[in-house]
């Protein structure tokens, strides 16, 4: 693992030619490991997520509390703890109202589902308003808006019954369940979701392409997250003003199928970025977004998996910035990371039970708590846990 030039997290795969790619697909298939157009659980690849913090955000802070504040940007409360593991003190910001102050207050964000049609060189499309074969006819966009990361769903986490509710907003709700248990209820930070027609994009042959192996998966994208990422800057969010998105929303970009690449090499496919959130100050007001894939090609395990995964570090660390002691050696994390990503310690890790709700079983991903960071004891979350599907029982542990 290393730092991207913009201050992002990724771990480099050995280059594997494209022309190998069919060939070991094939043994796979001989070996019994895949007998079906979905390769069987256990035979997919481990993709990952990154984040694009904010830059230079230091001298931005002042300036995006004024805006939190009389609501041009989205709300956030600061928080400041000393660490255990170091005793030393730490300070950031999340989305929403302080469970430590007046744990009883609402907040609600307009949230903007925004389909991403790709459409690369060869004429391949791969479309998340379409019926898609690999999904039994559905397509992505209803399948995502209709999940529980939307919708109202029964949680109870660590034993403390914390919905229902939409399920970001039940893990914040038990990562300061010490603070809100008492409050009847009364604490949430919830999404308002529209789904805005679909957006089209075509994908320069030297940024991206698709694969159709026609053996075992399905088709896939590969995409460059550079040219995407100035794409959603300087393109995308600008034309997506007239429909009301502003920086006191949360845009999510939704694709079918697509990874993204930190470069994009078509000799090293597939790249495994499956999403990020990112932030940025346009015309000095900040903006947050999220990026998120949902896999039906069978390369990777899981739906909305990743923007669970997106939408919880969205709401823990909205600018990507917030500090902690050194952690790591677990999740997509080989090595230490000094932030509160609270997906990247448990990737891959789903919420078990599973929910079914809309004729769809839904894979939640699993998130470390706050505490767990922090290696706060006790913990302030639900049942003293340190993750919200128990999977971590202590902190974080000694710095990494």
């Amino acid at each position: 693992m290393r730092i991207a030039p913009d201050g992002g997290l990724y771990m480099r795969r050995p280059s594997l030619p494209s022309f190998l790619l069919p060939a070991i697909l094939l043994s796979m298939l001989t070996a019994g490991l895949a007998q079906s157009v979905r390769p069987a659980t256990g035979t997919h690849r481990k993709g990952r997520s990154v984040v694009r913090p904010l830059k230079n955000p230091r001298a931005l802070m002042p300036a995006i509390g004024a805006q939190s504040a009389v609501g041009t940007t989205i709300p956030l409360w600061n928080y400041s703890v000393v660490s255990p593991a170091d005793n030393l003190s730490y300070s950031g910001s999340m989305v929403g109202r302080s469970p430590f102050f007046h744990g009883y207050r609402s907040t609600s964000v307009q949230a903007y589902l925004i389909p991403v049609i790709m459409t690369f060189s060869d004429g391949t499309k791969l479309d998340p308003t379409a019926p898609d074969s690999c999904l039994n006819n559905m397509n992505v966009a209803n399948v995502t808006a209709n999940s529980p990361i939307f919708q109202n769903a029964a949680f109870t986490l660590n034993g403390a019954n914390v919905g229902p509710t939409q399920y970001i907003d039940a893990f914040q709700r038990a990562n300061f369940w010490s603070k809100v248990a008492a409050t009847a209820n009364r604490y949430h930070t919830l999404l308002n979701l529209t789904t805005l027609p679909a957006v089209n994009v075509s994908v320069p042959a030297i940024d991206g392409g698709a694969t159709n192996l026609g053996i075992i998966f399905c088709t896939w994208g590969d995409v460059d997250i550079n040219w995407f990422d100035a794409y959603i800057q300087n393109t995308l969010l600008p034309t997506l003003a007239a429909q009301g998105v502003a920086p006191n929303t949360l845009p999510i970009f939704l694709f079918d199928s697509i990874n993204l690449c930190d470069p994009y090499d078509p000799n090293n496919i597939p790249c495994g970025i499956l999403g990020y959130h990112s932030a940025y100050t346009p015309s000095t007001l900040l903006q947050t977004y999220v990026v998120s894939d949902f896999d039906t090609s069978g390369i990777y395990a899981g739906d909305v998996s990743v923007l669970s995964h997106e939408i919880g570090e969205w709401m823990d660390d909205p600018m990507g910035t917030n500090p902690t002691p050194l952690w790591g050696n677990t999740g997509q994390v080989a090595g230490c990371q000094d932030n509160l990503e609270v997906g990247d310690p448990l990737t891959g890790t789903i919420l078990l039970p599973q929910i079914t709700m809309n004729n769809f079983t839904y894979g939640l991903q699993e998130l470390a708590y706050f505490s767990w960071f922090y290696r706060l004891n006790p913990s302030l979350s639900a049942g003293g846990a340190y993750s919200d599907g128990g999977t971590f029982t202590t902190g974080a542990g000694p710095i990494c």
